[in-house]
C-alpha cells in the first residue's frame, strides 16, 4: 500500500469514527425525514460510467440495428416510459417493442435487460451513508422507475432499511408532478419543513421547494455536499 492510500484510509477512519460518535450521542428524530432519489444519487447517471442510458442503448440496438446511428436513444426511452400513461391492456414491453420496432420475444428482452442493467454502477458509499443516518431520522426513497427495476434497487439499497419507499410505477404518477409529492406528505404526516429531498434533477425539486420542503440538487459524486446538508438539516 503506497503513502497516498495510507493517508486516504486514515482520513476515512476519522470520518467514520466521527459519524459513529455523532450517531451515539443523537437520539433518532422521528419528526424529520430525509428522502433520496435513486437514479443519479444512488445509481450512476454519469457519462463516464456504465449508466442507465448506456444499458438501454445496448439493449435497443441489439434488437433493432437500425437504431445504431440514433443519438440520445436511452433518454428517449426513459422519456417515452415516463410520459406515456399506463395502459391497462398493453404492458410496458408491448409498448416499448412497438415504439422502437424491436425484433425479440419478451423472454429475450427481459434476459437482455437484466444482464445489461446489472452492469450499471452505483455508489456504495452513498448507500452506506443513507443507512447510517437512519440512527437519528427517518429515511425514504422517492424514484421514477418501472416494475422490473425494483429488484435491482432492492439489491443495491436493501429497501427494508427504509421507513418509506415511494416508487412511481406503484403510485401511478411520476416526478415532477405535484400529486406524487402530496402523496409523500399524506403518508409521512410531517410538516413540509421537516422534509429534506435530495435529487440530481432540478426539475424534480421545483414543486417540493414551493411546497416548503428543504431540497438539495446533488449527484452521488457529491457525497460530501450531501453529508453537509443532511447534518445541517438534522442540526448535528
Amino acid at each position: 500500500m503506497n503513502i497516498i492510500n495510507i493517508i486516504k484510509n486514515f482520513f476515512k477512519k476519522i470520518k467514520n469514527k466521527n459519524l459513529l460518535e455523532i450517531s451515539e450521542k443523537t437520539e433518532r428524530n422521528l419528526d424529520k425525514l430525509v428522502i433520496f432519489d435513486w437514479g443519479g444519487v444512488i445509481e450512476s447517471h454519469s457519462e463516464g460510467e456504465y449508466n442507465l442510458y448506456k444499458a438501454i442503448e445496448s439493449i435497443l440496438k441489439r434488437f433493432n440495428t437500425d437504431l445504431e446511428s440514433e443519438n440520445n436513444l436511452g433518454k428517449r426511452y426513459v422519456k417515452f416510459l415516463v410520459n406515456k400513461k399506463e395502459d391497462e391492456t398493453r404492458d410496458s414491453f408491448t409498448r416499448v417493442k412497438e415504439e422502437f420496432n424491436l425484433n425479440c420475444t419478451r423472454e429475450e428482452f427481459e434476459s437482455a435487460y437484466e444482464g445489461e442493467f446489472n452492469k450499471i454502477e452505483y455508489y456504495k458509499d452513498v448507500v452506506e451513508f443513507i443507512h447510517s443516518i437512519k440512527k437519528y431520522c427517518k429515511i425514504g426513497i422517492l424514484s421514477n422507475l418501472g416494475k422490473r427495476d425494483k429488484n435491482r434497487l432492492d439489491k443495491q439499497v436493501d429497501l427494508k432499511q427504509f421507513d418509506y419507499v415511494w416508487l412511481s410505477f406503484e403510485l401511478k404518477v411520476n416526478k415532477p408532478k405535484e400529486e406524487i409529492y402530496k402523496i409523500v406528505e399524506e403518508e409521512c404526516k410531517l410538516e413540509s419543513d421537516k422534509i429534506l429531498f435530495i435529487d440530481d434533477a432540478e426539475e424534480n425539486l421545483i414543486i417540493p421547494k414551493q411546497m416548503g420542503w428543504n431540497v438539495l440538487q446533488a449527484s452521488g459524486h457529491e457525497l460530501e455536499i450531501i453529508k453537509k446538508n443532511v447534518f445541517k438539516f438534522l442540526n448535528i
